[in-house]
């Protein structure tokens, strides 16, 4: 459970990013919050995401105690990587220009190493990239399910090898004009990373893309 309740907000953007496959949704209170909460729910190796997640505690110098609460939490599946105690700022923000904000950042590096964790902070330099974008694109299309008549044969297509999104639906849809009718399938692929392309650069027509297990990528 959050240690800190987000209510509302006139100052900035407030509410709750969904997060798929049953999962529950997420609070934030701005832009960047939400981006980076959308970026965890299109990230497959995630396996959870907690806003308000702990309150830390520690001292300025040697007086006045303190507290501290990370924006999120982020766990993921397998032991490759650990949790990851995140906070979310934007670069320009004139607290973390000023470097007032050190002091809490280096208790929670502390409180994350204790626990094996790591602390990250996040700004739209990390968050607002060419993945986000193809996420915001592909997303909507990761609960459609692909058209039967056009699933199989976009696999094994892109399995015999690598090729770009405009040839692939060209093959497959027979001419350039039936084109339109295959490309939502071709994006569900995608989406559900069945298809594979590189998420950090921004998709067009033109984007190899191959079968995860096939292809010569």
């Amino acid at each position: 459970m959050p240690v800190r309740k987000i209510g509302l907000c006139y100052r900035s953007v407030s509410g709750r990013v969904p997060m798929g496959a049953g999962r529950a949704s997420v609070a934030v209170e701005s832009t960047l919050e939400r981006d980076f909460a959308l970026l965890q729910r299109f990230d497959r190796d995630v396996a959870g995401i907690e806003e308000q997640p702990v309150r830390i505690e520690y001292r300025v110098g040697q007086g006045t105690k303190r507290r501290y609460v990370p924006d999120f939490l982020v766990t993921y599946r397998g032991a490759g990587r650990p949790p990851q105690l995140v906070e979310v700022k934007y670069s320009t923000d004139p607290h973390l220009l000023a470097g007032a904000l050190e002091e809490r950042f280096s208790a929670a590096r502390r409180f994350a190493a204790e626990r094996g964790w790591v602390f990250t902070l996040a700004t739209e330099k990390e968050i607002r990239t060419p993945r986000l974008e193809n996420a915001t694109f592909l997303l909507p299309f990761r609960d459609r399910p692909a058209d039967p008549a056009f699933r199989d044969r976009l696999l094994t297509v892109a399995a015999e090898a690598s090729t770009s999104v405009q040839e692939l639906a060209d093959r497959v849809a027979g001419n350039a004009t039936s084109r339109a009718r295959v490309l939502p399938s071709l994006w569900t692929l995608i989406a559900r990373f069945e298809l594979v392309v590189d998420l950090d650069r921004p998709i067009t027509m033109r984007t190899v893309l191959r079968h995860p297990e096939g292809g010569d990528a």
